[in-house]
């Protein structure tokens, strides 16, 4: 199937910054860090990511196409555990997350009460914050930044960096299961953020907007990942030397 010049765009615009080639998912692929360090990281991942259901609820409200909403009903169903997908069983991905983060050797309290205890990092809440403020522009545009900019690029970097999980840092498939459930479901997300992009962004003047906020996004995933690389790896390294 031919692709239109817009939707190659969009293509090109996630792939300019994307996470799979940040030093930080360099370094879980060759594994370089620990269950500790994954801990740490999932400490942040869980802020960013718990509040996915409420942006998409803010996109629900400036939306009035039907199949857009279904979409994203269907989405937040999935994210709370309304609904099983990919061959998964119904269950909120948030409880996914908390799961690892004791087969990482943390508590769930641990996780849950980072922010209260002063250990989200500055990029974290930056990106959480970015997160928030797109989800309430027209719909379109919204998800142009949060489902295309953002979850497209979720199945790449989960593909390469949950074998080592098993592999190098010795989790077993079950421990995992967040995922391996999000390397399929969020194919799935992705390319229909793609279609409803390329669909509703009707003027040239949106489009441009759209891939504004792609770019913006891939940006702003990395900073919130370099605030990770120099917190653990960076200051890590610099005192081992």
């Amino acid at each position: 199937m031919i692709k239109s010049a817009f939707r190659q765009q969009l293509e090109d615009a996630v792939k300019q910054r994307h996470s799979a080639m940040h030093p930080w998912s360099e370094a879980w692929s060759s594994g370089k860090l620990n269950k500790k360090l994954l801990g740490e990281w999932l400490k942040q991942h869980y802020h960013f990511v718990t509040p996915t259901s409420r942006m998409i609820g803010n996109i629900y409200v400036n939306c009035d196409e039907q199949e857009v909403c279904e979409f994203l009903l269907e989405n937040v169903s999935e994210e709370e555990g309304l609904v099983g997908q990919a061959g998964y069983p119904a269950i909120r991905h948030s409880e996914l997350l908390l799961d690892f983060a004791e087969h990482c050797g943390f508590t769930r309290k641990s996780i849950v009460d980072a922010e209260l205890n002063g250990e989200l990092l500055p990029e974290t809440l930056g990106l959480q914050g970015w997160c928030y403020r797109q989800s309430r522009r027209p719909f379109v545009e919204a998800i142009a930044a949060i489902l295309v900019g953002l979850e497209s690029q979720v199945p790449v970097v989960y593909a390469k960096t949950t074998p080592p999980l098993i592999e190098k840092y010795g989790f077993t498939e079950e421990e995992v299961t967040f995922f391996r459930l999000h390397i399929v479901a969020d194919v799935e997300h992705g390319n229909k953020g793609f279609e409803i992009v390329e669909k509703y962004a009707a003027t040239p003047q949106q489009r441009e907007t759209c891939l504004m906020l792609v770019r913006q996004a891939g940006q702003m995933r990395r900073l919130y990942l370099d605030g990770l690389y120099r917190k653990y790896l960076t200051d890590t390294m610099s005192k081992a030397a």
